[in-house]
């Protein structure tokens, strides 16, 4: 099952910029859908190379003085959810509100690890409403729907963009959700897609197996594999599921064991006022399918005060996560 329902996306209304959210009024009707993208014009990609510019992404106080400005290696990124308040089962691409202003905030908070490291493709997609992981008989084919976009857009990106590059899939939530579906049913069925695809970052979702010859990662410089975890507070038992069976890939020491993390070796959270801040803050170990996090008991990370780590599964381990990629990238 490509959907995994649970309440702890949830989260992501803490992201609404409206004080009042609004599910849907009616039951899904494929009528009423928004109108579909055409992904051959820009006006549908949140960031595309020909129009955006990757360095505007990395966070204010970042410098990296090895910034490629065409770089050898292409990321495939999809959003996780941005759509919290509205009356239709998907999100309209004409939303301003959704589609750039929330969708700009995500490009800078989660794609923008990739920015220099590889060439970015992000598509806009008719995302379904937060209310789809609750409601199970207009979640699916709202899931179906907004799938369908992200298929369309990265077989655009495929036919007239890739031109023989190799190649990483990456999402988060529901993005994750999608990339997950893109890996079993269109890419890893095709020899040369899944000949040049190098990684996946599957983040935020409870992942188990994608492919027997698509496994996860075992150490810090291995390629043709993918990566996934969860974030919780060290100790804290979540509602969704948990278990061995779930792929959980430490993003500070790379492994999947239980082993913990030494504080030295965090180096740093991206916040969301875009700046790097507290190296050496943050422990984390695997447990039963789950990434926790401990930090120093003097340090008051208020943003972070909370059971769930969800929405900050790349930002706690951005640069982590960033020189990590830039190891593997050297072994292609």
């Amino acid at each position: 099952m490509y959907l995994r329902f649970s309440l702890f996306f949830l989260v992501f209304l803490t992201w609404s910029c409206s004080p009042r959210l609004q599910s849907p009024i009616t039951t899904f009707d494929t009528t009423l859908s928004p109108s579909e993208p055409s992904y051959d014009l820009l006006f549908y990609w949140a960031f595309h190379p020909q129009r955006n510019d990757a360095k505007q992404l990395l966070p204010k106080n970042y410098s990296d003085t090895l910034f490629d400005c065409n770089p050898l290696v292409d990321v495939f990124y999809i959003h996780p959810t941005s759509y919290h308040s509205g009356n239709n089962w998907n999100a309209s691409l004409e939303d301003s509100v959704v589609n750039v202003s929330r969708t700009d905030y995500l490009l800078q908070n989660q794609a923008s690890v990739f920015a220099g490291l590889a060439r970015l493709y992000a598509p806009y997609y008719r995302q379904m409403h937060i209310d789809s992981y609750t409601d199970l008989s207009n979640g699916y084919p709202a899931f179906h729907l907004a799938y369908s976009d992200v298929r369309h857009a990265f077989l655009q990106y495929w036919k007239h963009w890739n031109n023989d590059r190799p190649f990483i899939i990456a999402g988060h939530s529901q993005g994750t959700n999608h990339a997950e579906r893109l890996l079993k049913e269109v890419i890893l069925v095709d020899e040369k897609m899944s000949y040049q695809l190098k990684l996946a970052y599957l983040l935020g979702m409870p992942i188990t197996t994608i492919s027997d010859g698509f496994l996860a990662c075992e150490d810090e410089s291995q390629v043709d594999c993918f990566v996934s975890w969860r974030s919780f507070r060290s100790g804290f038992y979540p509602s969704n599921p948990i278990g061995d069976s779930i792929v959980s890939v430490n993003p500070i020491h790379w492994k999947s064991t239980n082993v913990q993390s030494d504080y030295t070796n965090h180096q740093g959270i991206l916040f969301p006022s875009g700046k790097l801040k507290y190296p050496h803050s943050l422990s984390v170990k695997n447990h039963q399918g789950m990434l926790w996090v401990e930090r120093p008991k003097g340090l008051v990370l208020r943003f972070y005060k909370r059971d769930d780590y969800h929405v900050a599964d790349i930002n706690l381990f951005w640069l982590n996560i960033r020189e990590n990629l830039r190891l593997r990238l050297s072994n292609l």
